[in-house]
């Protein structure tokens, strides 16, 4: 097995970042689907079991269960039969659903606008509970977000549409708005906005308009929403043609993915007056060359509490950024050689993995993949990184991890009395359990034995305290 570990030196010296850290992404699994299937979406299950969900448009909607890290398995899979012909083009979990957002877009028969609700409280006996469309947004659906009742679907040209979801057997549709297409400039055949991605912050949603850069749409009123704002990068508009496809927020600052040309960075602090903060340009963009360009990102994530922003990098497949300076993203890693007919569209990340959903492209414009499916990396924050927003030490700290044998145990608390320790593996069966009693030990550092355990991910839990902690062990 061997690392990819590629550190960007010529972008550091035109950005004027020093790197002290860097991002090592190690290869642990694929699951290559055969032409012409594609993945747009891949996510880790939010309730830190074994399963990964994607949406992958014309091969419908696979549970993968990654129990085993080096043989992830399909143990579920939705057809776009079972979802009324409409395929899924991205999907996100809250809590024990998956939403699913349907209809094709792009081309010359996009579909129409919809949204499939997916219990998922077996992940392995999953089942569709819920599913609503309408042909009057006849141009597909691009992206899904979901916060309490209602979700909200990314419906290209047609702008913007919100989904009453609060009875998952009867999603229902509430309003819509569209957005303004003839902002910044009158479109033409290739700068059409499109409603692309979102970034969700109560009741702000931050939408993605392609080549019409951001808005924000306010949602206080589901019945009524509206768009509030509009945001272009100029110093980018005045370099390239820009493609806003989705963000993510930390903080005050909004991070999106801007195609060819990187990250955009916008100071979000003043609602009606979105302000650029920083630009991280990796692939040097031109008005001239999108096509061919060694990255385009479509989708981004944060980990390492907020500190790192992983985006996917199509023929770069996934770039690291750190971003402890908010405004001044700093590339300290990547994975993937470039021209190798690979190609990421989406990605996802939890404490120790990295999940990237990749494309089938045989055309070669703007990059040349040869298949779809998803892939697994191995990751761990790098040295010197710490959270932008200065959390509280946890109060279990564990090394290493992965681990083959010895666990390393910390515990941050000046706690007295006696707390237990709970190992269980993702079936929810409890493994190990053992006392913990600070003031019966000069160091709060506990050792525990792993090496008889199956490959795979586990639970470990720290109860009895008033304050109690979990992390994921992976036991390779």
């Amino acid at each position: 097995m061997r690392t990819f570990f590629i550190l960007l030196l010529w972008c550091c010296t035109q950005t004027g970042f020093a790197q002290t850290s860097t991002v090592v992404f190690t290869p642990v699994a694929e699951y290559p689907y055969p032409a012409p299937f594609t993945a747009y979406t891949a996510h880790f299950d939010k309730l830190h079991r074994p399963y990964i969900y994607t949406a992958n448009k014309e091969y419908g909607v696979i549970i993968f269960d990654f129990s085993d890290l080096q043989n992830p398995t399909p143990v579920r899979t939705f057809t776009t039969q079972q979802f009324q012909s409409l395929k899924p083009t991205d999907l996100v979990q809250q809590g024990n659903y998956l939403y699913v957002a349907l209809g094709a877009f792009g081309g010359l028969s996009p579909q129409p606008a919809g949204v499939a609700i997916i219990d998922i409280s077996n992940p392995a006996n999953a089942a569709i509970v819920g599913q609503w469309s309408d042909a009057a947004f006849d141009k597909g659906c691009a992206a899904i977000r979901v916060g309490g009742d209602f979700a909200y679907l990314g419906a290209f040209e047609r702008g913007v549409i919100i989904v009453d979801v609060s009875k998952p057997a009867m999603p229902a549709y509430r309003s819509h708005v569209e957005l303004d297409l003839n902002w910044p400039v009158m479109p033409g055949l290739f700068n059409v906005p499109h409603a692309r991605g979102f970034a969700l912050r109560g009741n702000e949603l931050w939408t993605c308009f392609d080549a019409g850069g951001l808005r924000l749409v306010d949602i206080s009123d589901k019945n009524a929403p509206f768009e509030s704002a509009k945001y272009i990068n100029t110093d980018l508009t005045d370099a390239a043609a820009p493609a806003y496809n989705t963000a993510t927020i930390v903080g005050n600052y909004l991070y999106a993915a801007v195609d060819y040309c990187g990250i955009d960075v916008v100071d979000i602090s003043a609602l009606t007056l979105p302000e650029n903060a920083g630009w991280a340009n990796p692939w040097n963009c031109t008005p001239a060359n999108w096509d061919g360009r060694p990255g385009h990102t479509n989708q981004v994530t944060t980990a390492c509490h907020d500190s790192l922003l992983f985006a996917s990098g199509a023929d770069s497949e996934i770039v690291a950024f750190s971003i402890t300076d908010p405004a001044q993203p700093k590339l300290i890693g990547q994975f993937g050689a470039l021209r190798d007919s690979v190609a990421t569209w989406g990605v996802d990340a939890n404490d120790s993995l990295v999940v990237l959903a990749q494309v089938w492209n045989p055309l070669n414009t703007p990059y040349l993949a040869k298949h779809g499916g998803i892939r697994l990396l191995r990751w761990s924050c790098p040295a010197g990184t710490s959270s932008v927003q200065n959390p509280e030490p946890a109060i279990v700290s564990i090394a290493p991890n992965p681990v083959s044998d010895r666990l390393q145990i910390r515990f941050n608390s000046s706690e007295k009395g006696t707390a237990e320790c709970l190992l269980r593996d993702m079936q929810g069966r409890l493994v190990r359990r053992f006392p913990i009693d600070l003031s019966a030990v000069s160091e709060p550092v506990f050792q525990l034995d792993m090496a008889g355990l199956p490959r795979g991910v586990y639970l470990l839990s720290l109860i009895g305290w008033e304050q109690t902690g979990s992390k994921l062990v992976v036991k390779m």
